[in-house]
Parts: structure tokens; C-alpha cells; sequence
């Protein structure tokens, strides 16, 4: 029996050793290429905003856990109905056009939504806060769930939307009245969080969220197209009525999803807005008489109500890796013509940030620009976005674009801890060394020989060009990128670069090269296939090194579903193993509905039964709660974050470690658009379960064969090494050591029969 196990192994090993020279083979066959980067520090220099790495917050407050941040976005579809006094909401065709708590309860006391953001802003060091008030009509009167067609608005499940109380502003509102004033959702913000200019308080205030598309994301509160005089009329007096109450405030509208909306209001029967049409003369797209419109009210009230000028950005043409690669382009470069639906009949509106800004100069000069929603990826297939290389790169370049665009403010849509390539990219531009460093406040001409290999965003503190800092990408797939950066029109001498990249092999930003013998002043850098860098040159010579790779031996053990027990409580149970050094649980699974939906989402947990709580004794139930989406896809549940224990109906992230032997699956929620009760058409399919452990091997010596360390060889080393072979324990990484026999690097059956030999002798 044993010769047949060692055999199995043998040849497992051998079959192993032959992948890998394959794959040694493939990386020997990548290329090379030459790109030229000019950076003329002579030239045209533009101030970057600081809030142009910003994300969005729509209940996932953990978007500020890794990515240095600069600006927050409270908004989204859930924002229009929403009902500051009570913090319920209402998903409209989002879900089921459920009214509920998804936001907060009455209990969490008014304005929760806004005063949670103002805390984790404080809590991560975020300086501007924007949140979003509600301009449609109608918000959520209670939590009842689905709101029937029947019930649309005005009926009982809707309060009304009035921007003015015309009475004393209460700090206590008034639950019974049917009503929800503006005025007094803005006035007791700034009772309770101070004003715009406190670190505390909000800086910025939305008119609503996609106007133009009200009717479609909430029929049920808003059923009609949005006409131009209710959008110019509600517009003017909401933000009036934001600047008399905080006028340092700055009012943002009027958060168009796209490009559509900026060149036509809507449509009626499948013509144009008529209201539209009757104004529209000679302005070039709808969002010039927007703009000229606000620039009438500044006249007419002596007071701008206009700030910001805001869009949403999705990229339209992102089916593939390489449409993604180039998707950024679309944003600056007029050179490039994606291929979507919408370039051969609005192809004059790109580059699309190139032609707000014109706009603007045109019509409203002094009006800032932000995108406070955007996302460069294939954003329909939400369990993939943001784990690729290929989103940090085009995450970067986008950065990049809102630079060179004077961009005032710019938020991410995604969930970010699923995102882990998108949070590098930004925290290249925001936190590149892990210790706060960054890119520089001024940009500076750059150019590269070619915008589909490589681009490049060069920037320097102010007028000192005595550092430069460089983000460049490799978009290429199988070349390396030999970049050669010369520098002209300074007087500062460089003498080191140090390259800070994100790879295909790992998001995390590692440094790749370190130079200090720079010569007239031209630096020669190499990128692997797919990747992005911060390349920071300076006058001074650098003490940085090269990131060592860490010296640990990962392990995989992989469950099929139908090997998985039951708990006493009814669900499977996923055994833990060496808990101490478990790093992951990667779930595959399908996600399928049969009632042909186009989209579906759901949610479940990890549970356990014996979390113990830092510093204590006490066991708790607690969880690592996942989400998945539609289609075969791998969710990953990670051991490195805190578990969540519940309090109530309140998550609470603590440190804690468990004294479970095993997790328990539960699946906890599903939806779709086809969903009437609570995802019936969903069906959850569960494959496999790898574990994936972690070990260092820079573990202190045991006796070569001690596999047991007990101090002493015996056969009970050759009974626990087969078993560890057959893969039913794990082995620490000490014991792993004393394993290694042979001293290749790895645990097989060569050491089993190397250790079987020892006994003997």
C-alpha cells in the first residue's frame, strides 16, 4: 500500500516539475520593447486637486480600510429616496423597490447616513465629505419592504420632498407630518457636525443622484421623465437653499450617469425632451445650457449655486482585458476612438473630459469639474473587477487623466476590499512608500511615444522640481517595457530613481529597482508585461531597497462540497485545519437564475460559534460575512481581516481569533431582477473550498526527520509525514523544515523515503 502511495506521489512530483519548466520555458519567450518618455519641466505646469482619489461610500464603510483616500462620495440609486428623519430608503428597480433599513433605522437617530460618513472620514483621516440630498419628490415613509405599483407616489409608503419648511427649523423633525424639508436636513447638519469649513462637517452637497434616469431607477417615486425646466427650477432652488444656510458649502449637480444625458436631457416617446428642444439654439450639447442656466441664477441671486459641474464615467467599450487596457483614453487622448455604441453617433463629444472643460470655459467659467462615479471596468461582472492588473492600470491612467484635466474631485465606484488592484493604484498616487508619500501637487508636460503601450503622468511639489515623481504602465501583455525618461528644462541634477510597481503577479506595491547612478539626467527603467509603476527621481542618491520577496511556503488543501460534514446546527462545515496559519478560504461557486435574469447578487457568511474576543475569555458567535454575483466565480474570505461580531442588529469589528475546529457555510441572502421573494429564482451552486496557508520558513532549526519535534526520530515522524503527504494534517512550518530531508525546497516522497532510509540505518 505504501509503495503505491509513494508512487502516486512520485509521479505527482514529477508531473509538477514538468509545469514548471514549462512554465520557465514561457518566461524565457517574452520580449522586449523601447518606449521613449519626455518629461519638459519647462513647460505647462497645472495644479492637481487634491480630491481626485476619492471613493464612494454606499454602506460599505470598509472602502476606507486600505486606500489612502482623499475625498468621499455619499450617493448612489439608494440616495434618491431616502428619508433623513427616519434613514430609511427605498432600492427602487435596484431591488424589488424595497423600502427598508439598508441605510439605517429610526433608532440610529435623524441623519445617520451623513453623521456615520462624517465619523469614518474623522476615523481614516478623509478631508472632504460629500453627501447627497434628495431632489425627486418622494422619499421612503416607511420599511415595509416592496412598494406595489398600486402604492406608487403620492400614496402612504412615500413622505414628500419640500426644499423649504417656511417655519422654525427643528432639530427634533417632525415624524407624523408626511413631509421631509431640505432646509432642515441641511441646517441640522450643520447644528451637528459643524459647517463646511470644520473637519467635521460636509463640504459638499449633490442635487440627487442620475437625474435622467429617475423614472427608470425609481418609477414608483418619480415615473415620468425628467423635463428640463423641473431640472433647472429644482436645481436652482435646492442649491439656494443650501447657500443660505452653509455658504461655504459647495453645491455639485447635476450628477449625470453619462455622456447621454449631457448631450439630451431625455426623451419623450422617443423624441427629445420638448421642454429641451424649445431652448436649445445653438449650444453644442444639453449640459452648455445647464451650465449657462446657473450662470443666469448667480445674476438673478446674487450668489453662485453652481460649484461643481458633476458626471458619472462608465466605461462603455470594457468587454475585454485589452478594451479595458485603453479604456482611460477615452477621457483625454483625442487621438483615440473607442469602439462602443456610443462613438459613431456622438464620436464630437470625445475626449469626454476635454469637451466639459471647454464647455465650461465657455458657459460658466470658474465652475469646478468632478466625476463622482467611474469605473474603467467590465462593471456588470462586479465578482471580477478591480482583481486584475489590468484595473490598476487603467485605474492609474484615469488618475492621470483627471490630473492633466483639472479634475476638482473624483470618486470610485466599487467595493474596494474586493478590489485590491484598484486600491494599489490609487495608493501608488496616495501612499506609495506605505508611509504616506505621494505624487506631487503640480503636474508637468509628459509624453510617451505611444498611449497604447505606455502612459505617463509626471509631477512635481509646487515649482521644486528637485524630485520628480512618474507614473508609468506596461500595457502590454508579453513584452517588457524598456523605458528610457529624459528630463529637460531644469537645473536639477538626478541622481537616483527607485520604481514602486504593481505586477500580474501580486497587487501589492513592491519596489522593483533601485538606481543611484544616474547620468545626465536620463533614467532607463524596465516594466514586466502588465504593469504600472511610481517612479520617483530625485537630485539626492536613495537608501531604498528592493522589496524581498517574503520567505514563506504556501500550502492548499481543497474540499469538494460533498465532503463537507453537517453541523449540529444544519449547515456544512468547512474543517479550518492549522488555524493559526490560515490565511484564506477561496470558494467556487455557480450563481444561476431560472427565471433567465440578467444580473443577480447575494450574500452569505463564514460562521462560528467560538470567536473569542481580545483581551477576554468570553466566546461569541461571529462571522466573515462574502458576496457574490452572477455566474461561476471565486469569492475570497480572508483570515488577515477582524471578524464580525454581532451586538443586536449592529456589526462591530473587533480583533479576535476562533476556537472553532471548522466554519459553518450559511447563505444568507439573495436577489435579482426578477426577485418578488427575496432571490426564489436564484440558485446558489457551491463547488469547492481551498484553504490556503502560510507559513515562514525562517523557522528555528529541528533535528533533519524530528517531523513530530519531539526531539528524537522515530517511526512516529514516517506515520505523521505520510499523513501530512496524503494531505489529512498540516505541519508547522518548523516541522516542514525537519521534513525537507533532501534539501530541494519541498516536502514529497523523496523525503518520506529519505526519512524511511534514516530509520533503517
Amino acid at each position: 500500500m505504501y509503495k503505491r502511495i509513494i508512487a502516486g506521489i512520485t509521479a505527482s512530483v514529477l508531473a509538477a516539475l514538468c509545469a514548471a519548466q514549462t512554465y520557465v520555458s514561457a518566461e524565457n519567450a517574452v520580449g522586449d520593447y523601447s518606449m521613449n518618455v519626455s518629461v519638459r519641466l519647462d513647460g505647462t505646469k497645472t495644479e492637481i486637486s487634491p480630491y481626485i482619489y476619492g471613493v464612494n461610500e454606499y454602506g460599505n464603510t470598509n472602502n476606507l480600510e486600505n486606500v489612502s483616500a482623499t475625498a468621499v462620495r455619499q450617493g448612489g440609486n439608494r440616495y434618491t429616496g431616502y428619508n433623513w428623519e427616519t434613514n430609511y430608503s427605498n432600492a427602487g428597480h435596484d431591488w424589488i423597490h424595497s423600502s427598508d433599513t439598508n441605510i439605517g433605522d429610526v433608532t440610529d437617530g435623524p441623519a445617520y447616513a451623513a453623521q456615520n460618513l462624517s465619523k469614518n472620514c474623522q476615523k481614516y483621516g478623509v478631508p472632504y465629505k460629500m453627501t447627497t440630498l434628495q431632489m425627486a419628490g418622494y422619499v421612503a415613509a416607511d420599511k415595509n419592504g416592496t412598494v406595489l405599483e398600486s402604492e406608487a407616489a403620492p400614496s402612504a409608503r412615500w413622505n414628500e420632498v419640500q426644499f423649504r419648511k417656511d417655519a422654525a427649523l427643528s432639530m427634533t423633525p417632525d415624524l407624523d407630518d408626511g413631509v421631509v424639508y431640505m432646509d432642515e436636513y441641511v441646517n441640522y447638519l450643520v447644528n451637528t457636525l459643524g459647517d463646511a469649513t470644520t473637519e467635521t462637517g460636509i463640504q459638499g452637497y449633490s442635487l440627487d443622484n442620475e437625474p435622467a434616469l429617475w423614472n427608470d431607477t425609481h418609477p414608483l417615486l418619480h415615473g415620468e421623465e425628467v423635463t428640463n425646466s423641473e431640472l433647472i427650477s429644482k436645481s436652482i432652488e435646492l442649491a439656494r437653499v443650501v447657500k443660505e444656510i452653509d455658504p461655504n458649502a459647495e453645491v455639485f449637480g447635476p450628477a449625470f450617469w453619462g455622456m447621454l444625458p449631457c448631450i439630451q436631457i431625455g426623451e419623450t416617446e422617443g423624441m427629445q425632451d420638448p421642454d429641451w428642444q424649445a431652448v436649445k439654439g445653438n449650444y453644442n450639447w444639453y449640459i452648455e445650457y445647464y451650465l449657462d442656466q446657473m450662470k443666469q441664477a448667480e445674476e438673478t441671486y446674487g450668489m453662485r449655486l453652481l460649484d461643481v459641474v458633476d458626471v458619472h464615467y462608465y466605461a462603455q467599450d470594457c468587454s475585454t482585458d485589452v478594451a479595458i487596457l485603453q479604456a482611460a483614453r477615452s477621457l483625454y487622448d483625442a487621438d483615440y476612438q473607442e469602439n462602443s455604441w456610443l462613438q459613431p453617433y456622438f464620436g464630437q463629444y470625445f475626449p469626454f473630459l476635454t469637451r466639459l472643460k471647454e464647455s465650461i470655459d465657455a458657459y460658466y467659467p470658474g465652475t469646478k469639474l468632478a466625476v463622482s462615479e467611474y469605473n474603467l471596468a467590465n462593471i456588470a461582472d462586479e465578482g471580477n473587477t478591480g482583481k486584475s492588473v489590468v484595473s490598476a492600470i487603467a485605474e492609474a491612467e484615469a488618475l492621470g487623466a483627471f490630473a492633466q484635466n483639472e479634475v476638482y474631485l473624483a470618486t470610485y465606484w466599487g467595493t474596494l476590499p474586493e478590489c485590491p488592484y484598484v486600491e494599489s493604484a490609487m495608493n501608488l498616487y496616495t501612499n506609495y512608500d506605505g508611509e504616506g508619500a505621494s505624487f506631487g501637487d503640480t503636474l508637468v508636460e509628459t509624453e510617451t511615444d505611444d498611449l497604447s503601450k505606455a502612459a505617463a503622468f509626471a509631477a512635481i511639489d509646487g515649482g521644486d522640481d528637485s524630485q520628480v515623481t512618474l507614473v508609468l504602465s506596461n500595457k502590454c501583455t508579453t513584452e517588457n517595457e524598456n523605458a528610457t525618461i529624459t528630463f529637460s528644462g531644469t537645473s536639477s541634477d538626478y541622481q537616483s530613481a527607485v520604481v514602486y510597481a504593481v505586477t500580474q503577479d501580486s497587487s501589492d506595491i513592491k519596489i522593483i529597482d533601485v538606481q543611484n547612478d544616474i547620468a545626465n539626467n536620463t533614467v532607463e527603467v524596465t516594466l514586466p508585461p502588465l504593469s504600472v509603476a511610481q517612479i520617483v527621481i530625485s537630485d539626492q542618491e536613495s537608501n531604498a531597497t528592493i522589496t524581498e520577496e517574503p520567505n514563506v511556503r504556501v500550502e492548499e488543501n481543497t474540499y469538494a462540497f460533498s465532503e463537507l460534514g453537517i453541523s449540529e446546527n444544519g449547515y456544512p462545515m468547512i474543517p479550518l485545519g492549522d488555524k493559526e496559519h490560515l490565511k484564506e478560504i477561496r470558494i467556487n461557486m455557480d450563481v444561476t437564475s431560472n427565471a433567465g435574469s440578467t444580473w443577480a447578487s447575494g450574500g452569505g457568511a463564514l460562521c462560528f460559534n467560538k470567536v473569542v474576543q481580545d483581551g477576554t475569555t468570553n466566546e461569541v458567535w461571529g462571522n466573515k460575512p462574502f458576496s457574490y454575483r452572477f455566474g461561476n466565480q471565486d469569492v475570497t474570505v480572508s483570515f488577515d481581516e477582524n471578524f464580525q461580531i454581532i451586538e443586536g442588529d449592529k456589526g462591530v469589528e473587533i480583533i479576535g481569533y476562533t476556537n472553532d475546529t471548522y466554519a459553518e457555510l450559511q447563505t444568507w441572502w439573495n436577489s435579482s431582477e426578477q426577485d418578488t421573494a427575496a432571490g426564489s429564482d436564484i440558485t446558489v451552486t457551491y463547488h469547492t473550498f481551498t484553504l490556503v496557508y502560510e507559513y515562514d520558513n525562517e523557522a528555528a532549526d529541528l533535528l533533519s526527520g524530528d517531523v513530530n519535534a519531539n526531539g528524537s526520530i522515530g517511526i512516529e515522524d514516517v506515520v505523521l509525514l505520510q499523513r501530512y503527504l496524503l494531505g489529512d494534517v498540516s505541519l508547522t512550518q518548523a516541522q516542514w523544515k525537519a521534513a525537507d530531508l533532501t534539501e530541494l525546497g519541498s516536502v514529497d516522497a523523496f523525503d518520506l523515503a529519505a526519512l524511511r532510509k534514516l530509520l533503517q540505518t
